[in-house]
């Protein structure tokens, strides 16, 4: 499938990811405050303890997610089980101590959840892990306790991993329709569409990097009369063997594309020598007329325009008459 060099991959589990951590985040909040309302009538030392613990920890994971948002979410879910731990063994709470276990056993059924979602099963393995060693002795106190964890946990990872598996086989499913929409399917390069959307990435690109951007046109001679003597098949076939051709000559960093049914063209950052590029493909393939423009400066349609007289320009001077044989 076609993705030109330096093109960011844009996909739906990027979407998720974006959703996913507004969202995650402002649960924590929320359940914070929740925390802190719910305490004010009878919160004991113990209760204000934890409260700070998990603001701090929170506070301190959600600056590291500017720049790891991913990574982020999963430490600090793993981080909410020994808070969690720590916070059902003291005595000093306004939740009896009878219920401690229990209270421990539903809440870890978030970051068990979370870990399974974001890292699948390593994600899971990993909090349930954590969270046994964290409350091993809580879980025992009664013989509910043991039945309860294993029907809170094992349903959070079940519901965690399938998140995880539904937005990996979304993300796939959206590459495979992206690469499908902006490739051309004979040729396997980059159609029209593409072209476009890569056009100002390259630019701004060069513009960085203190170089010129080149757009390439390509033009097939007489691709209908091989198409009307030689039949349909070999003209594909020529196509195709032009655009192994374009990719097998320039530079692996050039991207090219298939912009009609005998165009083609090609983006080139910091080309020192266009007409040396336009001969060796010519040696290769010698029906065929080309085009370059500076574009550092233009905006597409205006690029576009330029390179497309030159390539005609070019043509008008190739001569009228078509080989006998196949090329």
């Amino acid at each position: 499938m076609f993705t030109p060099p330096g093109r960011k991959k844009i996909d739906s589990y990027e979407v998720f990811e974006s959703f996913w951590n507004r969202y995650y985040w402002v649960v924590m909040a929320l359940a914070l405050v929740t925390a802190v309302f719910t305490q004010l009538p009878t919160a004991q030392r113990g209760d204000y303890l934890v409260d700070v613990i998990f603001a701090a920890w929170t506070l301190v994971t959600f600056v590291a997610a500017r720049y790891r948002p991913k990574q982020a979410r999963l430490v600090h879910a793993l981080g909410i089980i020994p808070i969690l731990a720590f916070y059902a063994h003291r005595t000093d709470t306004h939740i009896p101590p009878d219920l401690h276990p229990y209270l421990y056993i539903l809440f870890v059924f978030f970051p068990v959840y979370t870990a399974a979602a974001m890292a699948g099963l390593a994600g899971f393995a990993t909090a349930l892990l954590l969270a046994v060693a964290a409350g091993y002795d809580l879980l025992h106190t009664t013989p509910q306790t043991a039945g309860l964890t294993v029907l809170f946990w094992g349903l959070a990872g079940l519901v965690g991993y399938g998140y995880h598996r539904l937005a990996q086989l979304l993300s796939d499913q959206y590459q495979t329709m992206e690469a499908l929409a902006l490739s051309d399917p004979l040729t396997g390069l980059g159609n029209r569409r593409a072209l476009e959307q890569d056009f100002p990435r390259y630019r701004e690109l060069a513009a960085r990097e203190g170089e010129r951007l080149l757009l390439t046109l390509w033009d097939i001679n007489d691709l209908k009369k091989m198409n009307d003597r030689f039949g349909h098949e070999y003209g594909d076939r020529k196509l195709r063997e032009f655009a192994r051709a374009l990719l097998t000559v320039a530079r692996k960093s050039d991207p090219f594309y298939r912009i009609g049914g005998d165009e083609f063209a090609g983006l080139h950052i910091g080309l020192r020598h266009p007409q040396q590029l336009i001969q060796r493909v010519r040696e290769v393939v010698p029906w065929v007329s080309a085009g370059w423009v500076d574009a550092t400066g233009l905006d597409f349609d205006e690029a576009y325009r330029r390179a497309d007289r030159g390539m005609y320009d070019d043509k008008a001077t190739k001569p009228e008459t078509f080989p006998d044989e196949p090329l």
